[in-house]
């Protein structure tokens, strides 16, 4: 089929290079000089970390709340201002020289990453380090395969140092344009340090409209169904099975091209909420990918795709009570597009803690606890990016026979 599909499009629009024009790897060269003017010192200064690091994502966390705190966010749900929460202050539980993070004092700061910051350079920031605080990136490493993990690479060496300390400007998320970010084009691309995209009919199609991710992302993650009552409780995460759910990913557009997404599910008082957002997964292959992954052959292909024309819908996850434990809840899997009725087109079964949000966290304790709410939305939101449109969905609708 994939040999067939190939014969097709290279007939009708000839092999091709996927055109990319970006700067060289971050990790072998220097990060670029922070920008003067009035975000940046004035006058062409040269920022330091000490200049730039409090108004970098890392420093001033403005992450969650732009989220949290939106017009159409999940605030408009819980009416619990995210001051009185303990998000904005996340945390390892040690920092690099295995001092213990004190909770009731701790501000962002160089010793998040270094063991030394008089000498942030003599020890290496270890993806330890990293993965202490990104859980759900961690959670990655063990889960999934990944052809930049194979090869060695640790997370330095795609996120450089000029995302982590930040540019000197200020921004309301890591997804806000502009946010020091890498790209896979930095490294592939011709004469670049890692090998260019193959000269094929898939690039030649998709190139300039697809982002790298929507084909060789595997799989994206998330955790299932917050419970909020116990985050406003114990300033603790309880989520149905403790561990995230993968074998999926959404589609949608961002940035001007189809990219990978992720949802998140919460509930608060018997109120639902969905969050639809870009989310790329390290979870990066070459071969392991098919054209019916997304698109139907003969009138067959991607289930949800198939559902979605069939039904107007796409069942994204349901329960089933004749089954036990996390068995009960049922996907997310596959390639999941992402309709600009999402809203209402997507469907997914929410869930409620019946017990004590009080009660300590415990994944397997908790199992019994756990049941079907509803599977209507009361509130969502995707403050980044936007569904695919009517005619993107037809595109991946046209069967070729």
């Amino acid at each position: 089929m994939r040999a067939r599909l190939s014969r097709i499009l290279l007939t009708v629009l000839g092999a091709g290079m996927l055109g990319v024009a970006l700067g060289g790897c971050p990790w072998l060269q220097p990060a670029p000089p922070p920008p003067g003017g009035d975000g940046g010192g004035g006058g062409g200064t040269v920022l330091t970390p000490d200049d730039t690091f409090p108004k970098s994502i890392h420093g001033a966390r403005p992450g969650k709340a732009t989220f949290y705190m939106a017009e159409d966010g999940f605030y408009t749900i819980t009416g619990v201002p995210i001051s009185q929460l303990g998000c904005g202050k996340c945390h390892a539980a040690k920092y690099p020289d295995g001092t213990s993070v004190d909770k009731a004092t701790y501000t962002p700061g160089c010793r998040d990453c270094h063991a030394d910051p008089s000498k942030p350079g003599a020890t290496a920031v270890t993806d330890s380090v990293c993965l202490g605080c990104h859980g759900r990136q961690n959670a990655e490493q063990r889960l999934f395969n990944d052809v930049h993990k194979a090869l060695g690479l640790r997370c330095v060496n795609c996120h450089p140092q000029s995302e982590m300390h930040g540019d000197g400007n200020e921004y309301k998320s890591f997804l806000d344009p502009g946010e020091p970010d890498v790209r896979c084009e930095d490294c592939h691309k011709t004469g670049g340090v890692a090998r260019a995209p193959e000269a094929n009919a898939y690039h030649t199609v998709h190139g300039s409209k697809l982002d790298c991710s929507a084909c060789h992302v595997k799989s994206v993650s998330s955790c299932y169904s917050c419970h909020f009552e116990t985050e406003v409780v114990q300033d603790v995460k309880r989520f149905f099975g403790q561990g995230p759910r993968t074998g999926f990913k959404l589609l949608l557009n961002y940035n001007g091209k189809v990219r990978t997404g992720t949802f998140q599910t919460l509930t608060y008082q018997g109120k639902t909420f969905l969050t639809v957002a870009p989310f790329f997964g390290h979870s990066i292959t070459k071969a392991d990918i098919e054209c019916s992954d997304c698109h139907l052959f003969a009138g067959q292909g991607n289930p949800k795709l198939v559902e979605l024309r069939d039904t107007g819908k796409i069942t994204v996850t349901s329960w089933d009570p004749t089954k036990s434990g996390t068995a009960r809840l049922v996907g997310p899997t596959g390639v999941i597009p992402v309709p600009e009725n999402w809203k209402t087109a997507l469907e997914f079964a929410f869930l409620t803690y019946n017990a004590d949000p009080s009660t300590p966290v415990n994944a397997t304790g908790d199992l019994p606890y756990w049941d079907l709410l509803k599977t209507t939305t009361d509130g969502g939101h995707m403050p980044y990016g936007s569904p695919l449109t009517t005619q993107q969905i037809n595109k991946m609708l046209y069967t070729i026979e």
